[in-house]
């Protein structure tokens, strides 16, 4: 689903973050990372090349760090810095080096491939060096087509990052839902307190009007009573203290981090896109109370570039059907399965704190530390390793078999995506090449199906093509005792009887009863094609006099094979052809041959009438 926001114009006085505060020559670029505010400083004054070089590769550098970039994190930006850092020192090396840009060579960039044994790291650093000179104009054709139109290395798929056991999957989906059910819990009881007094409901002898009380004073002003060492006073003391009571109507940081975690998990995002949700959505079903309920969140993906970073993501809810199967397992089962009830549970939490805070992200908490900054204390900053410290998680680099497994975010999503089986907020394409492929689990399970896929069709492909052919041993026996024959045979000995003579004749096979059919009704006559089903019936059965018809049609439709459409022949014909090679194969060759010689013009007048279907019933 496409979407975003309304185009609008920078607010008045508004100008671009400063990238190059002494120009050029000063070969210092700076980068501001759009969500933290943050300013890196990269310094090229030390690239070794000369002058004019060195100011073109800073522009470039300077270029993708502007605001119509892709690239919002300082960790992002630096991979091109060092790219441009390590093409400077190829350059410096190379006989001759560049005096300007228009002396660079495709020799400079064969060069700079040379630098990489590893083919991956080529194909990462080259596409780097693409991504920082993409768009110069100052750069020489013959180096531009080095470096834009030769191939690069086949991109091998990491198998580094995979998803969780079942286990493992269970304990962190285990200590997410504790996290969710106990913060829900306290803020829904705090906010019921605090609706309480206000309606006038708490009387001055209650135990709880004190509480209540310091949570309204909380609720208009952010902050409690304190005294001069910044703890709370004796009555903040009496209620449980600060954290106690900031606690009563605001998520901390680690829980705001499970809930960022546990729709990372329900939706397959990004946790990184997930974590900057607004609070604000639009529900296109109305009140919410319809068949399908979905809320549409702006989110965005900074990688895919100024002009696609804004989409809309849709958070679902479960279908009806499948909310009632689980309230039967427990109450609350469906909160953890759907999206949409988790992230209206995470708004109904978190609205007191965007009341006080005046923050609109749907993760807003408040931190109990005293920052230097006063407005630091409100922040909508998740810390999955915090959470994951805190909860007995170790670090996922520090993780053992035997013990609880390390978080990874880039692991939860592949779990996620595992499970669903469907693209999110991204192509098809990526979730077949780069998810799916690169999941151990998922080639087992493509195996397994297609071998399953495999050995059923080949099951139908052998029994679509077996006829009961009665050999002439049996025939001999049916001469001198028709009973043991037809038993053998698994025919009543009227039907063997009438087979031998020639009575149950179809065209190239005899039937058993044509009354008693697969392809009609009990009592009525067959209407099937004698070509494509009379060699597809478990009625039929092929006797040596008919040897000859189905020798000279076998040849007949290999006849027709190279005179045909090939995709027209293989429709028509390529099923029965196989299934009279399965009978000829009951023959020797030299029965074969007397077969063909023997096949009169009856026969092949026959088989005439049934490549152009004339024997068909109409």
């Amino acid at each position: 689903m496409r979407g975003g926001r309304r185009a609008a114009l920078p607010p008045s006085g508004w100008s671009p973050p400063e990238r190059l505060p002494d120009g050029v020559s000063g070969a210092v670029v700076l980068f501001r990372e759009e969500n933290t505010g943050r300013t890196v400083r990269f310094d090229c004054s030390d690239l070794p090349v000369s002058p004019p070089v060195r100011d073109w590769l800073v522009r470039r550098l300077a270029e993708r760090a502007g605001a119509r970039s892709g690239v919002k994190r300082a960790t992002s930006f630096r991979t091109g810095y060092q790219v441009v850092r390590d093409f400077a020192r190829v350059l410096a090396h190379c006989e001759p080096s560049p005096g300007r840009p228009a002396d660079i060579t495709a020799g400079h960039i064969k060069a700079f491939k040379a630098r990489y044994e590893d083919p991956q790291t080529r194909r990462t650093c080259v596409a780097r060096l693409r991504i920082v000179l993409r768009g110069c104009t100052e750069l020489p054709e013959a180096a531009r087509r080095e470096l834009f139109e030769t191939r690069l290395p086949v991109k091998q798929v990491s198998e580094q990052v995979t998803a969780y056991s079942e286990d493992d999957w269970q304990q962190i989906m285990t200590a997410l839902r504790r996290d969710v059910r106990l913060c829900r819990d306290r803020i829904r009881n705090g906010i019921h307190l605090l609706e309480r007094l206000r309606a006038g409901d708490l009387g001055g002898d209650s135990p709880n009007a004190e509480p209540a009380r310091l949570l309204d004073l909380f609720a208009r002003t952010g902050d409690l009573p304190r005294q001069s060492d910044g703890g709370g006073t004796p009555a903040v003391q009496r209620c449980g203290g600060v954290t106690a009571l900031v606690r009563m109507l605001t998520l901390s940081q680690q829980e705001a981090t499970a809930f960022a975690l546990l729709l990372s998990i329900l939706t397959a995002e990004n946790i990184g896109t997930v974590a900057k949700w607004p609070a604000a959505h639009a529900r296109p079903d109305g009140s919410g109370d319809g068949a399908v309920a979905v809320a549409l969140v702006e989110q965005r993906k900074p990688r895919r570039g100024p002009d696609r970073e804004q989409r809309v993501a849709a958070v679902e809810d479960l279908p009806v059907s499948l909310r009632t199967v689980l309230e039967r397992v427990q109450e609350d089962e469906p909160l953890f399965h759907s999206p949409l009830q988790i992230y209206e549970l995470l708004l109904e939490l978190t609205s007191p704190a965007r009341l006080i805070s005046g923050l609109t992200g749907a993760f807003v908490h408040r931190r109990l530390a005293n920052p230097t900054k006063s407005d630091a204390l409100w922040s909508d900053e998740i810390r999955v390793e915090r959470w994951a410290r805190t909860r007995g998680f170790p670090p996922a680099k520090l993780a053992r078999e035997d013990g609880p497994p390390g978080i990874d975010v880039r692991r939860i999503r592949q779990t996620a995506l595992e499970i669903q089986r469907r693209p999110v907020s991204h192509a098809t394409r990526t979730l077949r090449d780069h998810y799916l492929r690169r999941s151990r689990t998922v080639r087992d399970q493509s195996k397994h199906v297609v071998a399953e896929a495999l050995h059923e069709e080949v099951g139908k492909a052998r029994e679509a093509a077996k006829v009961v052919v009665l050999p002439s041993r049996l025939l001999d026996l049916a001469a001198e005792e028709l009973d043991t024959a037809a038993a053998e045979a698994g025919l009543e000995p009227t039907t063997l009887k009438n087979m031998l003579s020639g009575e149950l004749d179809t065209a190239v096979v005899s039937c058993r009863d044509h009354r008693d059919s697969p392809h009609a009704p009990p009592g009525v006559a067959c209407p099937a094609s004698f070509l494509h089903s009379c060699l597809n019936c478990p009625n039929a059965r092929a006797l040596p006099h008919q040897l000859p018809i189905q020798v000279a049609l076998h040849d007949r439709l290999e006849a027709l094979r190279p005179n045909m459409d090939p995709a027209l022949w293989d429709m028509r014909y390529a099923t029965p052809l196989a299934r009279l090679s399965d009978i000829l194969g009951h023959y020797s060759a030299a029965e074969r041959e007397h077969a063909r010689g023997s096949a009169t013009d009856r026969h092949h007048t026959l088989i005439t009438s049934l490549l152009d279907g004339r024997t068909d019933v109409r």
